[in-house]
């Protein structure tokens, strides 16, 4: 475990995953990132990598073979390794493995530079394409973030207001893959989205086509608890499906899980990167804390 801090916040990052674990305000104790309660889900903030999401039937077509990759990827399981840390910012570093080679054919680098500014927290990504033909990844974040006014014993626990131009939503259905249909946003007369079970009963909100650009979390007395921002095409907004949870994770993918029956080639997944040889490709996301 690797801590990093500055007068306004503590950031803890395991190892494994290069998961952020922690991440308190300094002169409260607040913990805005949820802690591991297998109740409802025993992980905090996953890196997702070489995909996002689920592939149909578990497998992908590449260079005329069928391979095999897990849901979400594999460096959420590894161990990473420090390349640089100081008081306030660290980076992470991951090169897949013959064992991992075996199943994703793409010689690479993979680092993750976490940064403390004030009440600002950045998560940078970067893949560095080290073989000799084009790599074809997904990657992702998926930080969760605590709602102070949960309650067992209320439906409502806040609030998400959304920047861009929300219009419609996928959701993920057979093996976690996206069907055609596009469902409503389920705003409430303000605008809002309620973080209440309701709005997760049907799994994940997915919003693709950029249609969002940043998402706030807010109090229900209408106060802001934090801000998070990311160029990433595609969103997820996740709580435990029909279960009143504590938290939200809003997930910045640079990339999307297969359509429902989906037996394409790598190359043509949904907002798949396309990196060429000895280039790299960067992406992440950034929280302001209020």
């Amino acid at each position: 475990m690797i801590t990093l801090q500055n007068n306004e916040l503590i950031l803890q990052v395991a190892l494994q995953g290069a998961e952020m674990q922690s991440l308190k305000d300094v002169r409260t104790g607040y913990e805005y990132l949820w802690q591991r309660d297998p109740e409802f889900w025993n992980g905090t903030s996953p890196i997702l990598f070489p995909s996002v999401g689920g592939h149909w039937d578990g497998q992908y077509r590449y260079d005329g073979r069928v391979w095999s990759m897990t849901k979400h990827g594999f460096v959420r399981k590894q161990v990473w390794t420090v390349l640089e840390q100081s008081e306030t910012h660290a980076v992470l570093s991951f090169t897949p493995t013959a064992e991992e080679l075996a199943n994703y054919p793409f010689p690479c680098r993979i680092q993750v530079t976490f940064r403390l500014d004030g009440r600002k927290l950045t998560s940078a990504f970067a893949v560095e394409n080290l073989g000799e033909s084009t790599m074809y990844f997904q990657m992702g974040g998926h930080p969760a973030f605590n709602l102070p006014d949960y309650d067992r014993d209320e439906p409502l626990s806040g609030y998400i207001t959304l920047e861009g131009e929300p219009k419609s939503l996928l959701r993920a259905m057979d093996q976690g893959c996206t069907a055609p249909e596009r469902f409503p946003v389920p705003f409430d007369a303000e605008g809002r989205i309620p973080c209440c079970k309701e709005t997760f009963d049907n799994e994940a909100l997915i919003f693709d086509e950029h249609q969002v650009k940043a998402a706030t979390f807010v109090r229900k007395d209408g106060t802001k608890l934090l801000r998070i921002e990311s160029d990433a095409p595609v969103w997820l907004f996740w709580s435990p499906q029909g279960q009143h949870a504590p938290f939200v994770c809003p997930e910045p993918w640079y990339g999307l899980c297969d359509r429902i029956g989906f037996d394409g080639e790598l190359s043509e997944r949904p907002y798949i990167n396309a990196l060429a040889a000895g280039q790299t490709w960067n992406g992440g996301f950034v929280v302001d804390l209020y």
